[in-house]
């Protein structure tokens, strides 16, 4: 069964799954994501996974349906863990019991994938996650509830079949955690929601947006930690992505599929992971944070410096990522730090 093991160190949290990869070969770095037969795909409609999971019949929709995920990360099922935190080695270490939630939503048509969703699909996947969040949150041991989409063998997809996933935790995620922790330092000095700032500052200085419409802005962050990482976070304050409208998921869904369209067009279906990071369901709201998604796209894998210094190097500036995003024109990159460092 799942782990939680505490850092003793730093204080953040890893999950010890071993259920996920049992053998050496499991740790081979795949070539590429394997094409299922249709046949035997596990998630195609008509499979095993498909008829007999329970939750079929209270989730989904006209074109997606949810499972339990076969190698939880989280265990919703206490009976199959301990229930309280725990010291192991004579009391010198901190662990917990994985219990949570651990979801799986597939999207019906085998032969699509994230690039190719329409804005009405993309709309419906982000109710279902919606919708899920909202049953999940009703279980008292989850703290926090993370939507994420693996695109590419690179980025973790095991399965060539277009699916996201909802990981639900008793503990907050580490990086929301620092999130929260610097939004609220910054809510204390300045009385303002440091995201709604950002958005503000981007909005005024145009050079890192890559799409907006009427709610929602998408840019490149400042201090973007991977070539083309593009945040897309609603333009006026909301801190529960689970409190979304039908109307707002519907501007949202836009805004992705044209943010992912232009991925597409400029690195020609890169693997890619995206995420939403929302207030933590032990909290009722917040002035201070606000939830958004972030895209990353695996085109830059971290060495030996950033992992050892968990300082990252960027090959690529930001405000030409988002130039050629948004197909602006393009400057030399040292030219234009050069008059972002003036302008400072």
């Amino acid at each position: 069964m799942p782990q939680l093991r505490q850092n003793i160190i730093t204080g953040d949290w890893v999950v010890v799954a071993p259920e996920r990869a049992k053998r050496p070969q499991d740790f081979v770095i795949p070539k590429g994501v394997k094409v299922a037969d249709k046949t035997k795909c596990p998630f195609c409609v008509g499979s095993p996974g498909y008829h007999n999971n329970e939750k079929i019949q209270r989730a989904g929709s006209a074109n997606i349906y949810v499972i339990e995920n076969r190698y939880p990360a989280f265990i919703a099922d206490e009976s199959k863990t301990s229930q309280r935190s725990f010291y192991p080695e004579s009391g010198f270490y901190r662990a917990r019991p994985s219990v949570g939630d651990h979801e799986v939503i597939v999207i019906k048509d085998h032969n699509l994938s994230l690039f190719t969703l329409s804005k009405s699909l993309m709309a419906e996947l982000l109710e279902v996650m919606r919708q899920r969040y909202l049953w999940i949150q009703e279980y008292e041991k989850v703290s926090s509830i993370m939507p994420i989409y693996n695109q590419g063998a690179e980025s973790g997809a095991s399965i060539d079949h277009p699916h996201a996933q909802i990981f639900a935790s008793g503990i907050v995620a580490n990086t929301v955690g620092r999130e929260m922790d610097g939004a609220d330092r910054y809510y204390g000095i300045n009385g303002a929601c440091i995201y709604c700032d950002i958005i503000r500052h981007e909005m005024k200085q145009k050079v890192r947006v890559v799409y907006e419409n009427d709610h929602f802005l998408a840019f490149n962050f400042f201090a973007s930690r991977f070539p083309f990482e593009t945040w897309i976070a609603p333009k006026r304050h909301e801190s529960q992505f689970e409190l979304s409208s039908q109307a707002s998921l519907r501007d949202f869904a836009d805004a992705a599929v044209e943010v992912l369209a232009k991925l597409n067009k400029i690195l020609d279906t890169p693997p890619l992971n995206f995420y939403i990071h929302t207030l933590p369901t032990i909290l009722e709201d917040s002035a201070s944070y606000h939830w958004h998604l972030e895209v990353v796209p695996r085109v830059a894998n971290y060495g030996g410096f950033e992992l050892g210094s968990e300082v990252i190097i960027n090959v690529m500036a930001p405000e030409i990522a988002a130039a050629y995003l948004a197909g602006r024109h393009i400057v030399d990159q040292k030219v234009l730090l050069g008059q972002l460092n003036k302008a400072s």
